[in-house]
């Protein structure tokens, strides 16, 4: 009997050791707090029709974007909730009433941790000072002026901002053309901005290699030329065939003339050898040849761009097919990273269990204490017919300078007198002409 009694304590005790976790077991299975969400989108749901039952344009493209984010936001939550994090979403609509009233008070903005959108910047100001004052945690999904933004800490602004892709262009272009003669078109328009960002990245890039004397001159600083909105303005006096032209124009979708121009320019150009590096809304402008793209090696800074390739991202990718029946666009893609990244630091140990689509948020505060920003920039090259990495794509091969020969009289097309002593078979070393074997003896102007 006592053997039996004792057997029986055992196997008690053993079953309790079995079922007690580890430490580490119950570190990991803390019960997080939910996450509650608000989500602001321009459904538009009060919208007045038009005659015959139609809705205004805009509010069709409207619910079309806002349905996009709205597949985002459930294919991330989707993903929190098999990574144990609880996720209570309150859609609400952004878009006010006919009367002009918002469509959500201050109860729905309190009860939630963090507040998505609105994406209007009329709502956006709306609501900024609401969500200020209650403290919430705020995501910006479209871009938005300075003053809504950098309201805090508490803000972040999902959109990749251009700033940090111009600099890290300039960066790039500093490091790999240091010694090329670089062309900036100078617009001054609505990317006034960027252009003179660019400008000063680049110039103090060049003036930190001067070490010794004659450096300013081996690494000098940016050429610009003077354009505008619809030309170049005089680039052609800065282009060459005796050297590599560097050109670059961070002037985006409102200088589309300009970059008309600036294709019409290189294309009378065709005898020089160009790189040009440019705002990433060129590679959506249509009229911009794949072709010459790929002989410009034209390279731009882009981002939110989903990681088609990477095996490990198919299963983010999948989820949100289930949920929306289509692949993400940018909005969908915005939106899903930008609540999975609410949602790991939330609950931090949620980030082994979950995929971005883009690969990562890249978070940085321009100013101390001030609101966070996307900095995931990456430099793509168009080539083989697609944008690739420019970290996977050879290096240029070394600029070979070559003579241009007159076919009419068979000679040498004279050169100008600062690029002579790169043909010493052309020239002597004070620049007088050399002729050139079986040229033709030119015809003199008759008196």
């Amino acid at each position: 009997m006592i053997l039996h009694i004792f057997r029986a304590r055992a196997l008690c005790l053993l079953a309790a050791c079995l079922l007690v976790p580890s430490a580490d077991a119950q570190m990991d299975s803390v019960p997080v707090d939910t996450l509650r969400l608000a989500v602001l989108l321009p459904f538009g749901l009060q919208v007045d029709t038009l005659e015959g039952g139609m809705l205004p344009r805009k509010t069709v493209r409207l619910r079309e974007i806002a349905m996009s984010c709205l597949h985002g936001v459930e294919a991330a939550v989707s993903q929190l909730g098999e990574a144990g994090v609880p996720v209570e979403v309150q859609v609400l609509d952004e878009t006010p009433d006919s009367l002009g009233r918002p469509q959500y008070g201050q109860a729905h903005l309190g009860r939630a941790h963090v507040v998505v959108g609105p994406l209007m910047r009329e709502n956006v100001g709306v609501v900024a000072p609401k969500i200020d004052r209650l403290g919430k945690q705020h995501i910006l999904l479209t871009e938005q002026p300075e003053r809504y933004v950098e309201r805090g800490p508490g803000v972040r602004s999902v959109v990749p901002l251009e700033l940090a892709g111009v600099e890290r262009l300039a960066h790039w272009v500093s490091a790999k053309h240091d010694t090329d003669r670089v062309v900036l078109v100078v617009t001054q328009g609505n990317d006034a901005l960027l252009e003179t960002a660019f400008e000063q990245v680049f110039n103090a890039q060049q003036r930190a290699k001067w070490l010794s004397e004659g450096d300013s001159l081996r690494h000098a600083l940016l050429d610009t030329v003077q354009g505008s909105r619809r030309s170049v303005g005089r680039l052609a006096e800065h282009l060459t065939p005796y050297e590599r032209n560097v050109v670059v124009g961070v002037a985006g979708r409102s200088s589309r003339s300009m970059w008309a121009a600036l294709q019409t320019e290189l294309q009378m150009n065709d005898s020089s050898d160009f790189v040009v590096y440019a705002h990433p809304e060129v590679a959506d402008m249509p009229f911009v040849e794949g072709d010459l793209m790929e002989r410009w090696r034209l390279t731009l800074p882009l981002s939110a761009q989903i990681q088609w390739t990477d095996s490990t991202r198919f299963d983010a990718l999948q989820k949100f097919r289930d949920v929306a029946g289509t692949d993400p666009d940018k909005y969908a893609t915005l939106a899903h990273d930008a609540v999975l990244d609410a949602g790991v630091r939330h609950a931090p140990n949620a980030a082994w269990f979950v995929t971005s689509m883009m690969g990562g948020l890249m978070w940085n505060q321009r100013q101390e204490q001030g609101a966070w920003f996307n900095e995931s920039w990456e430099l793509r090259r168009f080539a083989q017919l697609g944008w690739c990495p420019l970290d996977t794509m050879p290096e240029l091969p070394s600029f070979q300078p070559r003579l241009f020969i007159d076919p009419e009289i068979e000679d040498v097309i004279p050169v100008p007198v600062e690029y002579r002593h790169l043909f010493p078979q052309a020239y002597e070393p004070d620049g007088t002409p050399i002729p050139w074997p079986g040229a033709k003896e030119r015809k003199k102007p008759e008196d």
